[in-house]
């Protein structure tokens, strides 16, 4: 088919350099742009827009469409808004269920743990890979490409994705020796990159060291989902964390949060605010419709939640709402901090400095 000339393309070349997207998912865009301009010969109407709609349904299988219909969309939304109004129910892309498996939160500090052990006797391999997958949030293909000249100033700069992630703790002190070096973080003996596979094979071995009970291998993609799912649990937004990990929806992130509510061992974490008068503060929220929930004597909205002067947990500064909470306990003990629990009580307090912080299982948020 030739390959025509449009004005549409170079418009919509120009609004893609405005929006904060990857430059793969740019190139996508104009790619996918581009046949479907080629194939209604540059003419854009509704008839020519549903003629390429019934090709692509007709010739390829729906796990496909969303390479097609995603990048139309965004065009035919910015610049032919009634065709838009027309075929948006038609660009819809029917999902399949995301047979999502994830690892709770103790357990990947399980595999942190065991991974640091090999590197403090001289293995960093296992640290490097666990700590830039499940702490910051890599892919495969980062991880494999990434060396000490993509780190720079606490950040890791990923230049084919146009995205830079913070360094943070306790994965920093392992990547800070390799800042501004000319070498690849995993490597093989030649100091050439490894392939993803090597990847897979290095954390199934580390899942078996620490018997890790999982339906399919341990994968960077599993590990990447907890990094995920921190961000959701310290933001309240999921459009804010779909773009820190460049995501094109927020379904992965809509699945990650679906996993926190029903099985996640660290389920929320509340600032608390102690008030003279909660009366008041109720009767202002119902007021304006903001939901309201309650756990034992706090009433939360948002993520902070409202307690009396005087009340249970008044004395608190920080609430963490998670399940196991004996094996919370257990964590927290081996990290150094004094635990301070009465016999069956379902929550128990420790000092971080001067902060009071009250971990509390419960099933009422």
């Amino acid at each position: 088919m030739k390959k025509i000339e449009s004005k549409d393309l170079k418009k919509f070349i120009e609004y893609l350099k405005t929006q904060n997207i990857s430059e793969n998912t740019r190139k996508n865009y104009i790619t996918m742009l581009e046949s479907f301009l080629n194939f209604v010969n540059g003419k854009v109407n509704l008839e020519s827009v549903r003629k390429w709609l019934d090709f692509i349904r007709s010739n390829y299988k729906h796990t496909a469409w969303r390479q097609y219909f995603v990048p139309l969309r965004s065009f035919l939304q910015r610049f032919y808004p009634l065709i838009f109004s027309a075929v948006v129910e038609e660009l819809k892309v029917p999902y399949k269920k995301a047979d999502y498996e994830m690892i709770s939160y103790l357990d990947f500090w399980k595999l942190y743990e065991e991974a640091e052990k090999m590197a403090e006797k001289g293995n960093e391999k296992y640290v490097l890979l666990v700590g830039l997958a499940g702490i910051i949030g890599l892919k495969s293909g980062e991880i494999v490409n990434l060396k000490g000249t993509d780190i720079k100033d606490g950040k890791i700069h990923i230049k084919a994705e146009n995205t830079t992630y913070n360094i943070t703790p306790p994965v920093d002190k392992w990547l800070k020796k390799y800042e501004g070096k000319n070498m690849y973080l995993i490597a093989t003996s030649e100091g050439q990159p490894v392939k993803p596979s090597y990847l897979a094979l290095m954390l199934r071995g580390l899942q078996k060291k620490i018997d890790l009970k999982l339906s399919r291998p341990l994968s960077v993609e599993i590990l990447r989902n907890v990094a995920v799912g921190r961000q959701v649990i310290a933001q309240p937004s999921l459009p804010y964390v779909m773009d820190l990990f460049k995501y094109n929806s927020t379904k992965t992130i809509e699945d990650i949060a679906r996993y926190i509510a029903e099985k996640g061992d660290l389920r929320t974490i509340l600032s608390v605010e102690v008030v003279d008068d909660l009366t008041s503060v109720l009767e202002f929220f119902n007021k304006l419709s903001i939901p309201i929930r309650k756990i034992d004597h706090t009433y939360i909205v948002s993520r902070t939640a409202y307690i009396k002067k005087g009340e249970k947990f008044s004395r608190l500064n920080t609430l963490f709402v998670v399940r196991n909470l004996d094996e919370w306990q257990n964590f927290l003990e081996k990290l150094g901090y004094e635990i301070k629990r009465k016999p069956k009580e379902n929550y128990f307090i420790l000092l971080v400095g001067k902060l009071r912080v009250a971990f509390i299982d419960s099933s009422e948020v």
